[in-house]
């Protein structure tokens, strides 16, 4: 059984050897002993807190296997990605320029630089082993986050984003880096990926170019990876869009990466979420895959499992009771997960 709950200080050090696997593709999960730290610290601060409007607080949960205790995967939520300083992102525009005289009229593609996202809630920090990418436990890491803030909705903003990485190879070439961010900032891609997921971002107001940039100056490399995401992020991508999220209005500043945006109630988890109640059962007949949450705060557990639902109830065994840390006649949500 592999369950997906907050993260704790005990989970440090296998959380810093998932931080060192995922490479610095995922910005928001460096390698930074110090800084992970203060990530737990922050999430657990966040769940006892009593939160009545969005803020600084960062939810961080990982995926473990209970029977060894193996960390397998983490993700996280900021529940508002600006609020200590501006988020970045590029927006993607259409300028007009015209001339009656000439009888010309073009709409030229632009990239202009905004802090338009600052109050998203924001998904990041996914990763999960490689072995488990072909199961059901990234929708796990995924959905379970987003029926978390659809359980606790004072504690997020109504609009949600995700930064999906771009394109970018393992010898750390980034080709929107390398024409556009190194001319004007002088380090290496994964530098400036490091620097933004462990420092503040004064950096990027001081440094980045505030005029709008003109997509057709720009090397065809560069706009060529404007909106792709990066191969090892695909999955989560296709979660995301297949939830609802879209991607056509905004770029990471960095790589140009898609983020994808959304109103977290327009969600296919968040419109088909069911509230059932326990009935404990051994010997049930499974005949659907659900994705199912408690509905608590500090001990938030979620799984996915086969089982039977029926007239309100949701027929689970001992260990999908103790998993989720739940009894008989409890009340819990259930997602339903479509058939592959």
């Amino acid at each position: 059984m592999i369950v997906l709950r907050p993260a704790q200080l005990s989970d440090l050090s296998q959380i810093e050897h998932l931080a060192e696997a995922s490479g610095p593709m995922v910005c928001t999960l460096p390698a930074q002993r110090s800084h992970l730290l203060t990530k737990v610290k922050r999430s657990i601060a966040s769940l006892e807190q009593d939160v009545f409007t969005p803020g600084e607080e960062i939810y961080f949960f990982v995926l473990e296997e209970e029977e060894t205790g193996q960390l397998v995967g983490t993700a996280a939520i900021h529940a508002q990605a600006g609020f200590q300083e501006p988020f970045y992102a590029y927006r993607n525009d259409m300028l007009v320029h015209s001339s009656r005289e000439l009888k010309v009229h073009n709409r030229i593609h632009a990239l202009t630089l905004t802090h338009a996202l600052s109050d998203h809630t924001q998904l990041c920090s996914f990763y999960i082993t490689p072995a488990l990418r072909n199961t059901d436990y990234p929708a796990l890491l995924t959905l379970g986050r987003l029926l978390f803030i659809a359980l606790h909705q004072e504690r997020f903003s109504k609009d949600l984003m995700a930064v999906l990485p771009g394109i970018a190879d393992e010898n750390g070439h980034c080709p929107f880096w390398a024409h556009v961010g190194r001319k004007f900032f002088g380090i290496d891609y994964n530098q400036a990926e490091f620097y933004n997921g462990t420092s503040d971002k004064t950096f990027i107001a001081e440094l980045m170019p505030h005029h709008p940039l003109y997509v057709p100056l720009l090397d065809e490399e560069a706009q060529a990876a404007i909106g792709q995401v990066h191969p090892d992020a695909s999955l989560q991508f296709d979660l995301l869009v297949n939830e609802g999220f879209e991607a056509d209005q905004f770029v990471e500043i960095f790589d140009a990466g898609p983020i994808v945006t959304a109103r977290r109630n327009t969600l296919y988890s968040w419109q088909e979420k069911k509230i059932q109640h326990v009935r404990k059962s051994e010997n049930q007949l499974p005949d659907q895959k659900y994705l199912i949450l408690n509905d608590q705060l500090r001990g938030f557990r979620a799984i996915i499992t086969s089982t039977h639902s029926a007239d309100g109830q949701i027929h689970l065994n001992e260990q999908m009771c103790t998993a989720l840390d739940i009894d008989e006649g409890d009340q819990v949500y259930c997602l339903k997960l479509p058939d592959h």
